[in-house]
């Protein structure tokens, strides 16, 4: 009997040894586990190199912005010895209200921009619908340069002529 009772002290610090290396297995994968965890959610967040397309992929749902660029566009040609104007006026289209207000902060820049490349075209192409697409593509890549320029990233997706007078 003596040696049934030696026995079941060494089974039950058996178990106990078992139970404390579970224990411990069960602690170590809680620490891991946390610690993926921990680095997921603070460590991994967006970097700088996928904010733009975050921001493009969340303003596709985004209503546009339009801003009308006041005052009207006069511009002045002279053909063949008769003066000619043409009047137009502007309006750009966005969903990043962040390069909308850009627009309304550099307004002067772009103004002279557009002011100087309405000015260099020739009035026989913008009688033309070609010409006016032309002109319009011009005038996006004009503006978007700008904010290019000044804030780091283009946000203009289009311009619209809202008038256009030919005399």
């Amino acid at each position: 009997m003596a040696d049934d009772e030696l026995n079941v002290g060494e089974e039950e610090s058996k178990s106990g040894g078992k139970k404390k290396l579970i224990l411990i297995v069960a602690l170590v994968l809680v620490l891991v586990g946390g610690g993926a965890a921990a680095y997921f959610l603070f460590l991994s967040g967006p970097s700088d190199a996928e904010s733009p397309e975050s921001d493009e992929a969340a303003l596709v749902n985004e209503p546009s912005i339009y801003l009308s660029l006041d005052p009207v566009f006069i511009v002045d040609f002279l053909v063949d010895g008769r003066q000619r104007y043409v009047q137009l006026n502007m309006t750009v289209m966005s969903k990043n209200a962040q390069q909308v207000d850009a627009v309304k902060l550099h307004m002067p820049l772009i103004r002279n921009s557009l002011v100087l490349l309405f000015s260099s075209q020739s009035f026989a192409e913008l009688k033309t619908a070609e010409g006016r697409v032309a002109l319009k593509q011009a005038s996006l890549e004009a503006i978007n340069s700008i904010l290019e320029q000044e804030t780091g990233q283009q946000g203009i997706d289009n311009v619209l002529f809202t008038n256009f007078v030919m005399q």
